[in-house]
C-alpha cells in the first residue's frame, strides 16, 4: 500500500466520528439567534420594493429577461401561512400604476383592484404559498413543526459553513442552510414541481432558492434579513430589498385576511381552469377555418392542419393531457388520419406545456433552428418528483430545422414555414397557405385597446412591423390572418398591413 493511502487510513481510525447534529436543537438555535422564538402570535408589518425578472418572456427563451418594478407593503402572520400584499407596480418614468391588495389564507387567494375583489387561481397560490413559507421565521416553524426533520449536510458557501436540514414540504422538500457561527439561516431551499405554474411546469423538477442578504437588528429587537435574492433553477427570479419591518405581538386580526364566498367560488371556478386540468372546448370550440384548416381555441389558438397524408398540428400549449385531448379531436374528425408532425412557431415557456409529451410520442417538430439548442434543454429537464412520459422513457426530440422556406405536405392545405425574425420575432416562425392566401401569424398579432379593453383601430406596432418586414420579404399574396392569440375570427391583411 503506497505511504500516503497507509497514512490516510490511519488517519481515519484515528479520527473521531463527528455524529449528525439534531436538526430541531439546529432550528432551535436560529431561532434563538433570530430572537422570536418567544413570538407565537402577532403579525409582521414589511415595507419595501423589489424587482422581478419575467422569466421566460423575452426575445430568446434563455434571457436575458425583462424586469418588473414593485414596491409593496405586507401584513404576515406569524403563526400561520396567511398573508396581505399591496403592492403598486413603478414605471420606468416614475410613476406608478394603480395599487391593488392580494391576500392568502387557508388555501384560498383573492386580489383587490379597482374597488372589486376577485378569486385567483391555484397557481398563484402556489406563487404565493413560497414567497410566505420561505421567510425565515415562518421556514423556521415549519421546521420545527415537522415529525420527519432531519440533518442533511454539512456545506461551505463564500467561506461560511452551515448545516443542511430538510424536510417534506407541500409536493416536494424544502431546505434550510444553518450557518454554525451566527445560527442565521443563510438560505432556504423549496425543490418542488408546479403543475399549474404554466411557465414553470415543463421544466419539471424546479429549485427555487432564496438567499437572505444584509442580515440588520430590528427596532423590535428581533434581526431580519433586509434583502432577498430568489432564483429558480439558477436563474435570477426575483430581488426584494426591505426598507422596514413592524412587529405587532397582539393577535393578528382576522378582517386583515378575510377573503369574501364570492371570491372563493371564483378561485375554486379559476382553479379547474389551471393548466394541469384544462380541458380541449374550456374556452371555445374547434372551428373550420378552411376546408381540412380547424383553429382549437381555447386559452390559447392550436391549429389542425389535414393534408392527404396526415395532419399537422400547430403548437404545443398548455399540458400533455391537452395535447393528447387535441390528437383525439383529430382522431375524431380524421378517422385513421395518422399526425405528421407539429409546428411550434415560438419558444416561450409559456407555450412549452405539451411539448415533452410530443417528443415522447416520437412527433417530428417543425421549429426555428434556433430554438433548437433550448428546447433540448427542456426536453432533459429533470421530472424525478413527478415523472411524465418522457422521463419515464427517455427519447431524443425528432427536429426539423427551419432556417429558410420549408413546405410541408401536398394538396390545398399545402403550407410553407418561413423564419420572421426581427427584434420581437427573432425565433418565431410564420406560416403560409399559398392555395387559401392565408397566413398564420404567430405570436405577433394584438389588435390595440383602450384602458377599459375596448378595440381600437390598429395592430401592436413592434410585433406587427416584424411581420409585416417578413411577408414583404417573401413576396406573399396575402388575403387573411390569425394567430396564436385566442381571438374569435381571422383579420383582413389589408387591415393588419396598413398602419394607424
Amino acid at each position: 500500500m503506497p505511504p500516503i493511502t497507509m497514512l490516510a487510513v490511519a488517519l481515519a481510525l484515528i479520527t473521531p466520528h463527528r455524529p449528525a447534529p439534531d436538526p430541531h436543537a439546529l432550528v432551535a438555535d436560529a431561532l434563538t439567534a433570530m430572537r422570536i422564538e418567544r413570538v407565537s402570535t402577532g403579525t409582521l408589518r414589511v415595507v419595501g420594493i423589489q424587482h422581478e425578472f419575467m422569466l421566460g418572456n423575452a426575445e430568446r427563451s434563455e434571457g436575458p429577461w425583462r424586469t418588473s418594478y414593485t414596491r409593496f407593503s405586507e401584513l404576515r402572520d406569524v403563526n400561520a401561512s396567511r398573508l396581505r400584499r399591496t403592492e403598486q407596480p413603478l414605471r420606468a418614468d416614475g410613476s406608478t400604476s394603480p395599487e391593488r391588495t392580494i391576500v392568502l389564507t387557508d388555501s384560498v387567494v383573492a386580489i383587490l383592484a379597482n374597488g372589486r375583489e376577485t378569486g385567483a387561481s391555484h397557481g398563484t397560490f402556489e406563487d404565493l404559498i413560497d414567497r410566505v413559507d420561505d421567510s425565515p421565521a415562518r421556514a423556521l416553524r415549519l421546521a420545527a413543526a415537522s415529525p420527519a426533520l432531519r440533518w442533511e449536510r454539512s456545506g461551505e458557501r463564500f467561506g461560511v459553513a452551515y448545516d443542511v436540514i430538510a424536510f417534506p414540504w407541500r409536493n416536494g422538500t424544502m431546505h434550510l442552510d444553518l450557518s454554525r457561527e451566527t445560527h442565521l439561516p443563510v438560505a432556504i431551499e423549496i425543490e418542488r414541481t408546479y403543475p399549474d405554474n404554466f411557465r414553470w411546469a415543463p421544466f419539471g423538477d424546479i429549485t427555487m432558492r432564496a438567499d437572505y442578504v444584509d442580515w440588520q437588528l430590528q427596532p423590535w429587537g428581533g434581526w431580519w434579513p433586509m434583502q432577498k435574492k430568489i432564483s429558480l433553477n439558477g436563474q435570477p427570479l426575483r430581488d426584494v430589498t426591505i426598507a422596514s419591518t413592524t412587529l405587532d405581538s397582539a393577535s393578528a386580526s382576522l378582517d386583515s385576511f378575510v377573503v369574501s364566498d364570492s371570491a372563493r367560488a371564483q378561485f375554486a371556478a379559476a382553479s379547474q381552469l389551471n393548466f394541469s386540468r384544462f380541458r380541449l372546448g374550456a374556452r371555445g370550440q374547434p372551428t373550420e377555418l378552411r376546408p381540412g384548416i380547424v383553429r382549437v381555441p381555447d386559452f390559447w389558438a392550436m391549429t389542425l392542419v389535414r393534408q392527404p397524408d396526415g395532419v399537422m398540428i400547430f403548437e404545443a400549449h398548455i399540458s400533455a393531457s391537452y395535447l393528447h385531448e387535441v390528437i383525439d379531436e383529430v382522431h375524431r374528425r380524421w378517422p385513421g388520419a395518422p399526425i405528421k408532425g407539429l409546428v411550434m412557431t415560438s419558444d416561450p415557456w409559456a407555450h412549452l406545456g405539451g411539448f415533452r409529451e410530443a417528443v415522447a410520442l416520437g412527433i417530428p417538430i417543425y421549429v426555428n433552428a434556433r430554438s433548437i439548442p433550448f428546447l433540448t434543454t427542456v426536453a432533459r429537464a429533470p421530472h424525478h418528483l413527478q415523472p411524465d412520459a418522457l422521463q419515464r422513457a427517455p427519447r431524443g426530440p425528432k427536429f426539423i430545422a427551419v432556417n429558410g422556406r420549408t413546405v410541408v405536405g401536398t394538396g390545398d392545405n399545402r403550407f410553407e414555414l418561413y423564419p420572421v425574425g426581427g427584434s420581437y420575432a427573432e425565433r418565431m416562425v410564420m406560416a403560409y397557405f399559398p392555395a387559401h392566401r392565408l397566413l398564420y401569424g404567430a405570436d405577433l398579432v394584438f389588435p390595440t385597446r383602450d384602458a377599459a379593453g375596448k378595440p381600437l383601430p390598429g395592430f401592436d406596432a413592434t410585433p406587427a412591423s416584424d411581420l409585416r418586414a417578413a411577408v414583404g420579404r417573401e413576396h406573399l399574396a396575402v388575403d387573411s390572418v390569425f394567430c396564436v392569440q385566442n381571438y374569435p375570427h381571422m383579420f383582413a391583411w389589408s387591415d393588419f398591413a396598413r398602419d394607424h
